[in-house]
């Protein structure tokens, strides 16, 4: 069984919605900081996850497979 890594799942979500760290820390109202440590998170709890999601407006089952297409 092959890990997803998710940071490499929010660097090609923010890649394919064509927003900055910066508009992406605005949307999910927080910093380009945890923003940047989010992108290289191999792990990451559900909620953080749903949260990206949410901010992004993408569906966690979208979310995971983009790990696979980077």
């Amino acid at each position: 069984m092959k890990l997803i890594h998710v940071g490499k799942c929010v660097v090609a979500a923010q890649e394919l919605k064509g927003i900055t760290s910066v508009e992406f820390a605005k949307i999910a109202k927080t910093s380009p900081q945890q923003v940047l440590r989010w992108r290289t998170q191999s792990n990451m709890k559900l909620h953080t996850i749903q949260r990206v999601c949410d901010a992004l407006d993408i569906s966690l089952e979208s979310f995971i497979t983009f790990n696979y297409k980077v």
